[in-house]
């Protein structure tokens, strides 16, 4: 269970208490990496200093999965390091974990007060009991908190891992993200344009998201601390030599970035009960044609024609892309290929709303909406892009 502790002092306005951010860390050392249950992910604890008579305290459940609990207390020092306030919140919080079962909840509870209380008591035992003893705690805080966060991160894989849940939606994208400082060509953006692609194209089922954000770093704990609990997305981990990255040359780079995002795709493969054979498809795709490949955007098939929207991945995200119209005589079987336009990866949905062949041309047109116009109009691009067949296979 994970631990947020919030202070808030009524009579000096601050909201902050040097020894309470301590206790947040030592709760989350002990406590975060084991479930306690599936309705809340964390308990935020609010302690309340110098109330007025007439405050009402919340207790509440917070954005679908977070317990909100508020109490009073009697804390000396907001600025200064002391065991007094230290120890002052750690014997309130057996209190709030049991005020947990009393939130108002529209769903059946499912929360382990017991397990959570017995884990809770036995930390105790290991708090910090002396200013001496608080202050060799706090010159680790730093270290303590990344391996929380990494726990965290780990704590939701290994829920994933033992409870499968049916693939519901189609994956849209992945995002790749390194502490690196890249120029073209970008490798991590070349990547992350060709796996959402043919990813997409694959039709890989994710359960209940659509993102994949993979993170890297030279390390899992350094990666790890871009997790971020949330249903509407799922984070994959891996490693990279950023020194040894950054000294080498463009296909070593390549290779390096190639075989992280592998590794995390795998593991997410693993842990989220994933399609294999068709992520491993792709993999296999990129390894032997690499990433000057030509990729699919949408496409229109008829009794007579197939017209395709095709483009390739430029080495930078400031470079358009250059795209074009590849269309295929269906009885002759006669291909020909015309540009359509360079444009940004970015926006380019904006002109790419919709492809119809018509009875002698194909029209490509852009989303209507008031946005997706003055996008257009600021790149200096059209509505609508219009094909005649007969010109095409000229």
């Amino acid at each position: 269970m994970r631990f947020l502790i919030e202070y808030k002092d009524f009579k000096t306005k601050e909201e902050t208490n040097f020894s309470l951010q301590l206790l947040d860390t030592f709760l989350n050392e002990h406590l975060i990496g084991e479930f306690h249950g599936s309705t809340f992910e964390c308990i935020l604890i609010r302690f309340i200093n110098n109330p007025s008579s007439k405050k009402k305290y919340k207790l509440r459940v917070l954005y679908e999965d977070i317990a909100e609990i508020e109490l009073p207390g009697n804390f000396i020092n907001n600025k200064t390091l002391n065991v007094e306030d230290f120890l002052t919140g750690l014997h309130r919080v057996e209190e709030a974990i049991m005020l947990v079962k009393t939130i108002e909840l529209k769903s059946e509870l499912d929360f382990s007060e017991d397990k959570l209380l017995l884990k809770f008591q036995q930390s105790i035992k290991n708090a910090p009991r002396t200013l001496e003893e608080l202050k060799a705690y706090f010159k680790k805080q730093k270290q303590t908190v990344q391996s929380n966060w990494a726990k965290l991160a780990d704590l939701s894989m290994k829920r994933s891992l033992s409870n499968p849940k049916p693939l519901t939606k189609p994956l849209i994208t992945i995002s790749i993200s390194a502490p690196l400082e890249e120029t073209e060509p970008n490798h991590s953006f070349i990547y992350t344009e060709v796996f959402s692609n043919l990813l997409r194209k694959a039709e890989v089922m994710l359960p209940g998201y659509s993102h994949i954000f993979i993170h890297l770093a030279d390390t899992l704990v350094e990666a790890k601390q871009e997790f971020a609990p949330n249903h509407r997305i799922k984070d994959a981990f891996s490693i990279i030599d950023t020194k040894k990255y950054m000294a080498s040359d463009n296909e070593t780079k390549s290779n390096m970035m190639f075989n992280s995002i592998v590794s995390a795709l795998r593991s997410i493969t693993k842990f989220d009960h994933l399609e294999e054979h068709k992520i491993e498809s792709v993999i296999g795709k990129i390894k032997e044609e690499g990433t000057d490949i030509e990729l699919k955007y949408f496409s229109k098939q008829n009794d007579k024609y197939l017209a395709e929207v095709i483009y390739t991945v430029p080495k930078s995200h400031l470079t358009n892309a250059p795209f074009k119209l590849r269309v295929t005589d269906l009885n002759s079987n006669a291909v020909k290929t015309t540009k359509i336009d360079d444009i940004n990866l970015f926006w380019c949905p904006y002109s790419f709303g919709s492809i119809n062949i018509k009875k002698d041309s194909v029209v490509i047109k852009g989303r209507k909406s008031h946005r997706a116009e003055i996008s257009r109009r600021a790149d200096k691009l059209p509505d609508e892009y219009i094909f005649k067949i007969k010109d095409i296979f000229i």
